[in-house]
């Protein structure tokens, strides 16, 4: 056996120094030796490699992928039923129902393969077939787990088989198709003997490669001198092209004798030395190699071809660098025409998602086949593909960058472009997959491709959106940035047009919905304005969702548009376009409109059911509403809206505007970053500050006159209307110093005290300096509107506060007082005595208001504090005279102290009544019959005595007992 297969051992040495006669040095042949020491481990790659650098590689549909998993996974699960490996087969069988599933929708009313079916029906027969205790006692735990699980499961899923589990129960003919493996080892074993050839007179696959690589390297010799080369490589495979032919000649005749002596001893090693003889040397040939040389005009065709595939390396210098394959001859680039676009092009879009995948090579090449593309449906195929690689390409970046975003755009327009000038192809997610590639043949039929527009449109709008979240508002680039707006929304119509016309309901749906996103939040002159941008779109005029007399009337136009979502979307799609909807009638003053819609929609009673982003939307409408509130002058209305979302103090957390930091509640970095993912762009933002203001204004005109009611209405002392305005208040009056008001709040704070006083006048100018209120449309008009609140409200402060000490005021003197009108003050007054504020009545003849004899009863605030000062005195000298008595017991309460006295004295008292008694009864005993009337009424008198002092022990003390007990009954026995 050669040197080469022997390794290291020592009796291949001496073998190795008779044989090798060739001429060459020991250097090299130390060398040579080394290096097939180092490498013996690497052959059997490098054995796989040579034998795949010819091997074409084959593109197959998803109908052949999943037949062939489905029939190899049969197959596995037959062999393990058989060896009872029930673990093993529970594991396939997940697996193959699941390529089941996939292959039935590919296949649909195709049957599926019937190597499945036999699988399916023994593993029914396998499973149903009874064993014996012993026969399971045998299994392992886990095998009896997993056949219990297979049965279980095969006997329910075989249900839905059952017809084609009969046919073949009728039939059972095994086909080739469904042979266990058996003869695929068979194959195996031949394919492996047909790699074996000992002495082949043929060139091998490495000498055939090394002839052609050092003709094409030496092309500019002469043929005689390239064909001995090629020769001279063939011969040698080693690198020994120095050698003449004699010596290659001697050396394959020695390396031929040292196989024939080692062949039976390689036949007893058996397959791990086969796969070395494709290296032993083979004998020469006598005939030289012609090596053609490729005419030129097929260089030339083979040249423009690769620069039509490639057009972005037309510019690209020669670095003086062959790429290389495999077999070390040049690599020949691919040549693509519009017959084999389809195969590059699922080969492409194959290659996404895997490691190490250059993404924007996958870009270039698509853009190369799309130059390519023949007819519209290759270039619809390649644009889609375009569009999804564009999308990939941004990698983990936070949002696609703006160059790339355009490109993108760019591309789905001169798709839908392309959909709108061929009307017969369609894309959409349920159009059945082309098997054959035969798309270069097309000729403008009806044609159907597997794609998904609206998810194209989806993410375009998101990666938008989430580049507007990343952007500083206060920057150009934002301002830059708000400009692509009007470009996505054309885009987005035009979407909904294609939907229209191919009757996509969902699709619809969900566009319509991305069109209402970009409407609702603008007021209808910047909505107008993007709207007419749109006229020029091709279906334009043909929508049936905004019809055409809706051009112009941008609320007509919001409500056909929601009106259809009502109809056909489903219920979060509904809901959503309703909150949209009153956002959109709140922020153009149509109040009561927009509060009819959210009662009659009862949204309020399951939001809280309802994802996070619908609550947030739910919110905005909520603040939208407290605002045109107060715009209309309806102060209660505006406090009720936004009372619940300003008092809680996560405004920016419930309105997605920013993220709130609590000291008692601490987020960690993904529930932050999730949060920060939620926010809207700034430009949507409600203003928060305008939204405290609203509320706080709101809260001062009805919390001031309900404190003021508290000499008549004990309630407004225990339960303010909002206490984070009492809080307020309460912190500021308790300040020292208070200098000139400086922000909103501060404003707010001295006009709630001036109103208190009665200074109306000094209250409105408060409240009209603050500025806030000049982001309002509206803006002298609700200073007017608030002007004449504050003049209200001041009034019925007045009324509250002194009711008590007027007897009756004149009508016209309140007029003269708060700047009204006397008609304003009656009807002011006649609601308020209506609905029992004042204990009053009106006299009109005189134009007097009379207060009744019930309000004089109602003490003066002097009088109530005075009142609550002597009830505190009266509790504070309750506790000192506790503590005191406490103090004189010792510790003890004052009742134990005097129930321990009365029981010691109540058992002294009764031992001296009964040693009383014993003495008494001695002396009658001695007097005998005496005075019988005498001695009878000293009896009674002692009798008497002792009962009247055993009564007395017996109400003062519980625990009295013995003697005195004794004692009132010797008593009342001497009385009888």
């Amino acid at each position: 056996m050669p040197r080469f297969f022997r390794g290291n051992e020592s009796d291949s040495d001496s073998d190795y120094d008779s044989t090798s006669d060739s001429g060459a040095s020991d250097v090299e042949t130390q060398q040579q030796r080394s290096t097939v020491t180092s490498n013996r481990f690497a052959n059997a790659a490098f054995d796989s490699d040579s034998d795949d650098e010819n091997v074409k590689r084959v593109v197959k549909s998803a109908k052949e992928k999943q037949s062939e998993e489905i029939t190899e996974v049969s197959k596995a699960i037959l062999n393990a039923v058989r060896a009872d490996e029930w673990k093993e087969v529970a594991s396939d069988f997940d697996k193959v129902v699941g390529i089941a599933a996939k292959l039935s929708k590919t296949l649909k009313d195709q049957k599926l393969p019937r190597v499945y079916i036999r699988c399916l029906y023994e593993l029914e027969e396998a499973t149903e077939r009874g064993r014996s205790k012993e026969e399971l006692g045998k299994l392992n735990a886990d095998v009896i787990r997993g056949f219990n699980k297979v049965k279980q499961r095969v006997r329910k899923y075989n249900k839905d088989f059952s017809k084609q589990i009969a046919e073949y129960k009728a039939n059972p003919v095994v086909s080739e198709d469904e042979s266990d493996g058996a003869a695929g080892a068979t194959g195996g074993q031949a394919a492996f003997e047909q790699r074996e050839p000992l002495k082949s007179k043929g060139k091998s696959r490495a000498t055939e490669a090394s002839s052609e690589s050092e003709s094409e390297s030496d092309s500019g010799e002469s043929e005689s001198e390239s064909s001995s080369e090629a020769s001279s490589g063939s011969d040698d495979s080693w690198g020994s092209g120095g050698e003449s032919e004699s010596e290659s000649e001697s050396e394959s005749e020695s390396e031929s004798e040292s196989e024939s002596e080692s062949e039976n001893e390689r036949e007893g090693e058996g397959a791990t030395h086969a796969r070395y003889s494709r290296w032993l040397k083979k004998e020469p040939t006598k005939k030289k190699v012609e090596v053609k040389k490729p005419a030129k005009k097929e260089k030339a065709q083979q040249r423009a071809a690769v620069q039509a595939a490639a057009p972005e390396e037309e510019g690209k210098e020669d670095d003086g660098f062959t790429t290389v394959g495999k077999g070390g001859k040049a690599a020949a680039k691919p040549v693509i025409t519009a017959e084999n676009l389809s195969k590059h092009l699922d080969s492409i879009l194959e290659s996404r998602g895997r490691k190490n995948t250059d993404k924007k090579e996958a870009v270039s090449k698509l853009e190369g086949l799309l130059s390519i593309a023949a007819n519209p449906l290759q270039k619809a195929k390649v644009l889609m593909g375009l569009v999804s690689a564009q999308f990939d390409s941004s990698g983990n970046a936070q949002y696609t960058p703006i160059e790339l975003w355009h490109k993108t755009q760019t591309t789905i327009n001169e798709l839908l472009s392309l959909l709108e000038a061929n009307p017969k192809i369609s894309i959409f997610e349920t159009a059945e997959v082309a098997e054959d590639y035969n798309d270069f043949k097309y000729a403008g039929e009806a044609a159907g491709l597997r794609g998904s527009i609206i998810s194209f449109v989806d993410r375009l709008d998101d990666e938008f959106t989430r580049s507007l979240q990343n952007i500083d508002p206060h920057t150009p680039e934002y301002v830059e940035r708000m400009r692509d707006t009007v470009p996505l929304y054309v885009t987005i119509v035009r979407a909904q047009h294609y939907f229209e016309r191919i009757g996509l309901k969902d699709s619809i749906c969900r566009i319509v919905l991305r069109r209402l996103e970009h409407l609702y939040y603008r007021t209808d002159q910047v909505n107008a304005h993007v709207e007419a941008n749109i006229a020029p779109l091709p279906g334009h005029g043909t929508s049936t969702i905004v019809p055409a007399s809706a051009a112009g009337n941008m609320e007509a136009v919001i409500h056909s548009l929601c009106a259809f979502l009502y109809q056909n979307a489903e219920p979060l799609l509904r809901t959503r376009a309703m909150l949209m909807q009153i956002f959109n009638h709140a922020l153009h003053k149509r109040y009561y409109v927009a509060r009819d819609l959210l009662l009659m929609s009862h949204i309020q009673e399951n939001v809280h059911q309802a994802d996070v982003n619908t609550q947030v939307l739910y919110n905005r409408a909520l603040a939208q509403l407290g605002l045109a509130a107060f715009r209309l002058g309806k102060i209660q209305e505006a406090f009720d809206h936004t009372l619940e979302l300003v008092s809680s103090g996560r405004q920016r957390e419930l309105l997605a505007q920013g993220v709130t930091q609590q000291r008692t509640q601490q987020l960690s970095p993904a529930e932050e970053q999730l949060q920060r993912q939620r926010q809207l762009p700034f430009h949507i933002n409600i203003n928060l500050e305008l939204l405290e203001c609203v509320f706080l204004t709101s809260s001062m005109l009805i919390e001031i006159p309900y404190m003021a009611s508290a000499n008549t209405n004990p309630e407004a002392r225990r339960a303010p209307v909002s206490r984070l305005f009492r809080r307020m208040l309460d912190f500021n009056e308790r300040q020292v110093f208070i200098g000139p008001p400086e922000n909103t709040r501060d404003h707010i704070m001295a006009a709630a005290k001036a109103l208190a006083t009665g200074d109306w006048e000094s209250a409105r100018d408060f409240v009209q300096d603050i500025k806030i209120w000049s982001l309002l449309p509206d803006c002298d008009e609700i200073k007017a509107t608030l002007a004449t609140r504050i003049q209200i409200e001041a009034l019925r402060t007045y009324l509250f506060t002194y009711s008590t000490q007027f007897e009756s005021v004149g009508l016209e003197e309140l007029a003269d007082m708060f700047g009204l009108s006397v008609a304003k003050v009656y009807s002011l007054l006649a609601r308020m005595v209506y609905g029992g504020e004042l204990q009053a009545s009106i006299d009109e003849m005189s134009g007097v208001l009379v207060f009744s004899r019930a309000n004089f009863e109602v003490s003066s605030r002097l009088q109530q504090t005075a009142l609550t000062l002597a009830n505190k005195v009266n509790t504070f000298a309750d506790v000192n005279e506790r503590v005191f008595e406490l103090k004189i017991n010792g510790g003890n309460p004052p009742g134990d102290r005097q129930q321990a006295g009365n029981e010691q004295g109540h058992r002294h008292q009764g031992e001296r009544d009964g040693g009383r008694s014993n003495q008494q009864r001695g002396r009658d005993g001695q007097r005998g019959g005496r005075d019988a009337g005498n001695q009878q009424r000293k009896d009674g008198a002692n009798a008497n005595g002792n009962a009247n002092a055993s009564g007395a022990n017996r109400g003062r003390g519980a625990r009295r007992g013995g003697p005195g007990g004794g004692g009132m009954r010797r008593g009342g026995g001497g009385r009888r």
